[in-house]
This record gives structure tokens, C-alpha cells and sequence, in this order.
């Protein structure tokens, strides 16, 4: 257990160790199971084509098809995605006072590569992306990926007096996501991206994580979409405080890029170029009158 002088410092490194290795645990569960699904998704595929060449249906030429449209797919992200990398940087999106007390990122955790020591990142631009091209027909795509990707970002305050506190997490976005597939009646193609945010409290014990409706939630089996995404967006609770007693809100960034068949893509990127990141901007925190 790595120790750290600062009891705040020490109860938020504590608070994502034990996170991370809720992650580990979640990862090994689907590298465990990884092989045993992939196997059962290629039997359903070949069962799928097997009925299909019964049927009387030339499989060279869907296969064909299948090779055309991953071409495709090369050619439309290389016309598609430049633009959106090295887009000219967003003039600063700044909240407007809540009141309260304002109270500074302390910093952003990533999931560690590997099951070791979680450190804190500099939180004032959060890069983070998750991208997956389909393969194949589409059939045999139910295992999907491992975990998806996210943030935390905490912050800290100790409150003055015995209450119901609420608090507001503020959040600007600067991004783009890109959807691509074509899905015919031999196929079953889907691209899906998703950002989700939640809110969690620490005080003595943990109060549980607070989803909020989705940031971005776009999927489509015929879909063609790319689009910038600049938005500067707020999440609110409220807990019952102790005077006294330091207190640890978390804010979670998930995104989630989940894309089946060939010349399928999906893509939520806050990453690659100047103007892609997310920046958190500050927690306003003042009791509940």
C-alpha cells in the first residue's frame, strides 16, 4: 500500500487503487470468457452461411461484397477524419458562475495499463478515445470488446457546516465521432458510440454513482454520420454532508465504440489534435437552503 502524507491525498488514492482493481477484475471476467464466445460468434457465422449456401446464394459474391466495402471504408475515413483532427481550435467555453464554492479538478485517473499503482493526471485537458472497425459479415459479433475506456476526474472539499449539500460537476467537450455502415439483407452490420457521465460522493462510505442520460448516444445498421461535438455541459447532486469531514466527488467519463461487419466504423474521439479534448472546468458546491 503506497503511503501519502496528505489524508486527502490519501483517501482519493486510496478511492481509485480499489476502482482500478474493480476494472482488472472486470477485464480478466472477459479475457476468461474471450476465446469461448469468439468460438460460439464463428460458429453462429458459419451457421449463418451454411443456410445461406443451402439456400442457393453465391458466397464468393457476398464475400466479394464484403472485401468492396471494406475498401470503401478506407477511402471515406481517410477523406472523413482529417478535418476533423486538425479542425481549428474552439474558442474557450467557460460555465457561468453557479455560486457557491468553486472547487479546482485535484486531477484525472485512467485505468493503469496493467494491475499496478494508479497516479494522477493532469486534468485541465483530458484526452480520450475509443475506436473499432467491423469484420466480416456482421453474424458472428456478439462478444463485443473488453471494458470500455473512461476518466475519472475527482475533486475535494471539506464542508463547513452539517447539511444537504448539492454540486455541480462542469464539463466542456471538445470532440468528434464518426458512424459508418451499410447493412444488407446478407449481412448484420451496426455502428454504435456512446458517452455516458456519473457523479459519485465519498464521504465515510461511498453513496453510489448517479448516471446521467447519455451525452452521446448514436447507432444506426444504415448510418453515415461524422461530426464535431463542442459543448460545455453541467451534472448536478445533492448529498447530506458532515461538518468537518473531507468529502471526494468523483465525476465518470465513459465512452464506448462498438462497431460489427465489414466497412462498418465507429469512433468517439477527444484525442488526436489540438482541438480534441475534454476540460473540466470546476465542482460549485453550496448547502441546499
Amino acid at each position: 500500500m503506497v503511503r501519502i502524507s496528505n489524508p486527502i491525498e490519501q483517501l482519493i488514492h486510496n478511492l481509485e487503487q480499489e476502482r482500478a482493481k474493480e476494472y482488472w477484475e472486470r477485464v480478466h471476467r472477459f479475457k476468461v470468457h474471450e476465446e469461448q464466445q469468439r468460438n460460439a460468434d464463428e460458429a453462429h457465422e458459419k451457421k449463418q452461411l451454411e443456410y445461406m449456401r443451402s439456400a442457393g446464394i453465391k458466397l464468393n459474391e457476398v464475400e466479394k461484397g464484403l472485401e468492396e466495402d471494406a475498401r470503401k471504408l478506407k477511402s471515406y475515413l481517410e477523406q472523413k477524419r482529417p478535418p476533423l483532427i486538425s479542425r481549428p481550435k474552439q474558442a474557450p467555453l467557460f460555465s457561468p458562475n453557479l455560486g457557491g464554492q468553486f472547487i479546482p479538478p485535484y486531477g484525472s485517473f485512467f485505468p493503469p495499463p496493467d494491475p499496478g499503482v494508479v497516479s494522477p493526471s493532469d486534468p485541465s485537458q483530458i484526452k480520450i478515445k475509443d475506436v473499432m472497425s467491423g469484420r466480416g459479415s456482421g453474424w458472428g459479433n456478439a462478444l463485443g470488446g473488453p471494458p470500455p475506456p473512461f476518466v475519472d476526474v475527482v475533486f475535494s472539499f471539506t464542508p463547513h457546516q452539517s447539511a444537504r449539500f448539492s454540486f455541480t460537476a462542469c464539463f466542456a467537450f471538445h470532440g468528434f465521432f464518426v458512424l459508418q455502415a451499410d447493412d444488407g439483407f446478407f449481412t448484420s452490420k451496426d455502428a454504435h458510440v456512446t458517452l455516458n457521465f456519473s457523479l459519485d460522493a465519498f464521504q465515510f462510505v461511498d453513496r453510489g454513482w448517479k448516471s446521467f442520460p447519455s451525452v452521446i448516444d448514436r447507432e444506426g445498421d444504415n448510418i453515415n454520420e461524422f461530426d464535431s461535438f463542442d459543448h460545455i455541459l453541467n451534472f448536478s447532486d445533492a448529498q447530506d454532508f458532515r461538518e468537518g469531514d473531507p468529502v471526494v466527488v468523483t465525476a465518470r467519463i465513459t465512452i464506448d465504440a462498438m462497431a460489427s461487419g465489414s466497412g462498418s466504423h465507429a469512433e468517439i474521439n477527444f484525442a488526436d489534435g489540438d482541438a480534441n479534448f475534454i476540460q473540466p472546468q470546476g465542482l460549485w458546491v453550496s448547502p441546499v437552503p
